[in-house]
């Protein structure tokens, strides 16, 4: 059962994540904005001995539920390496609507060479 919590868990964190990283969609001349097909990438058939980054980005709370997730996915799986971006560099623990700060994010994202991001915004 705990096993399956944390998948739920997991899942649920990743699908928000993933929605952030839809491409921008094109506007329709009505304004209504289109959605076109977005590719997954693949993901690790397991976390055993991968490194896992943890992107909060500053809103109340989402640091305690990727917190949790870290913890979680520590217990289960072996090895796992759980890098908490804004205790990495807490200027990371911010949202912005400028296209240059989210790439400097990014970047800095990058540069810990994670296997897999789980990103979350809370309230």
């Amino acid at each position: 059962m705990k096993k399956l919590l944390t998948a739920l868990l997991v899942a649920s964190v990743l699908v928000t994540a993933l929605a952030a990283c839809a491409p921008a969609a094109p506007k329709a001349s009505s304004g209504i904005e289109k959605v076109g097909a977005v590719t997954l990438n693949p993901h690790p058939a397991s976390l055993d001995g991968k490194t896992v980054v943890l992107r909060w980005n500053g809103k109340p709370n989402g640091d305690k539920l990727l917190t949790r997730v870290g913890e979680l996915l520590s217990e289960q799986f072996k090895d796992v390496k759980i890098v908490k971006m804004w205790e990495v560099d807490p200027g990371t623990a911010a949202s912005s609507d400028d296209a240059a700060v989210s790439a400097q994010f990014v970047d800095k994202i990058v540069a810990q060479k994670p296997d897999l991001v789980i990103a979350s915004q809370c309230d």
